[in-house]
């Protein structure tokens, strides 16, 4: 009778064993915060140098001091020009302007006043820019550029006293500019020519 009872109690042990599991069980709790934001439109423009840029002069000057057939290596040299960097300084821009604009649409301008000599400068001074380039971009958005010479002018020098480019979006980056100056009708001199270039940036 006592091996009847440990089989009994072996059975029930194991029984006990099999339907005992822990228990499994969560608590969570939630809070919200609101959050408001007053962003008020912005325009702010303003020059400065990269690492893609010349090491001439600074960036809120533009300087021309070597004719074009002067320079080293350049292939189909024209004496007829000078050009901000040089044309054997590939790859690289002048300056760029560093820009935030975050209307629905932001207007780029530029207006050129000074002489060479008896020569308006707003007549022979050309600028090609790249472009809006958002931080980290190699592909630029090109923008709506004004109509120079009957043709868009995106990806050409472009009159700098008529230069306009517009981009319908908010905009934080920069705009790499180089710089074209035609001899054409200016007299040699000793004293450099000065004028001044102001670029004005609209975000609507």
């Amino acid at each position: 009778m006592s091996t009847s009872k440990m089989a009994i109690g072996m059975a029930l042990a194991t029984a006990v064993g099999l339907t005992a599991t822990p228990a499994v069980w969560a608590a969570t709790s939630t809070t919200t915060a609101n959050v408001t934001a007053t962003v008020t439109t912005r325009a702010t423009a303003t020059l400065k140098r990269d690492t893609n840029s010349a090491t001439r002069g600074t960036a809120t000057s533009i300087v021309f001091d070597r004719f074009d057939d002067q320079d080293p290596g350049v292939t189909s040299p024209n004496g007829g020009f000078m050009y901000a960097p040089y044309r054997s300084e590939t790859n690289k821009n002048w300056h760029i302007i560093d820009i935030l604009a975050n209307g629905t649409s932001m207007t780029l301008t530029a207006s050129v006043t000074g002489t060479a000599g008896t020569t308006p400068l707003s007549s022979i001074l050309r600028a090609w820019c790249g472009g809006f380039f958002t931080p980290g971009a190699t592909t630029p958005l090109p923008g709506t550029a004004t109509v120079d010479d009957g043709n868009v002018a995106t990806d050409d020098w472009q009159q700098l006293s008529t230069f306009s480019r517009t981009l319908n979006q908010p905009f934080t980056g920069t705009v790499p500019m180089n710089y074209r100056l035609s001899i054409s009708g200016v007299s040699g001199s000793a004293t450099p020519y000065t004028g001044n270039v102001t670029y004005t940036l609209v975000s609507n």
